[in-house]
């Protein structure tokens, strides 16, 4: 029996070196990189961070302050986190060929806290809520800019009450990202963590860079 394969799977050639779309924010993008997205804060911690997370002209708008969690006379943080639910997973484009993610965003408030986090891993001695990879992330401010976070940037093993990484991807590769999360992240987070400050970052698209494969999805 005759089929059309390429109704089966989708498959985009990727000259070497170059980048693998994972998630965009445009209307009428390939639904593989489309993601629902919302707001986690830190007050399910007994802080009092507020933030505003919506997909609007082709941007994700990420809004907010990050205050002082009373009880860690720290500051706590807010997320943009994708699926619907608490533990809700979603499938991620195949980024296993590539060196690391190109996030094309503008930040609007100097703000110097933001992080990206993706996947569920968590390391043997890791900290109780720390789950995924998680890496500092620098965009640029007043225009939109690439900022370039290699995966060796990312350590699973980071602290849950600041966001610091304290085993490094460096220093043991343990705690680099694995084959299977990169395959597939599940979920991922845009956080304003760790400064306390106002917050306003849109994002247009996030990419892997320096691939070598093809991207691949059902």
């Amino acid at each position: 029996m005759m089929f059309d394969l390429a109704a089966v799977l989708v498959a985009t050639f990727v000259p070497s070196g170059s980048e693998i779309p994972l998630v965009s924010f445009a209307s009428g993008s390939d639904p593989a990189v489309t993601h629902t997205w919302k707001a986690l804060n830190d007050p399910v911690m007994g802080g009092q961070s507020t933030s505003r997370v919506a997909v609007e002209n082709s941007v994700l708008n990420f809004t907010g302050t990050c205050a002082i969690v009373p009880s860690l006379k720290a500051p706590g943080f807010i997320t943009a986190v994708t699926g619907n639910g608490f533990f809700a997973h979603e499938t991620f484009v195949d980024v296993s060929s590539c060196k690391g993610l190109t996030i094309v965003a503008k930040d609007f408030a100097s703000y110097k806290g933001y992080r990206i986090s993706f996947g569920t891993a968590k390391p043997i001695g890791g900290k109780f809520f720390a789950e995924g990879y998680k890496a500092n992330l620098s965009p640029t401010v007043g225009a939109f800019g690439a900022a370039r976070v290699p995966f060796t940037a990312f350590t699973d093993f980071w602290d849950d009450a600041t966001g610091d990484p304290i085993h490094t991807c460096a220093e043991d590769a343990s705690y680099c990202p694995d084959q299977k999360t990169l395959r597939n992240m599940k979920t991922m987070s845009i956080w304003a963590e760790g400064v306390q400050g106002a917050v306003h970052l849109e994002v247009k698209t996030i990419a892997g860079y320096g691939c070598s494969a093809a991207a691949q999805h059902a």
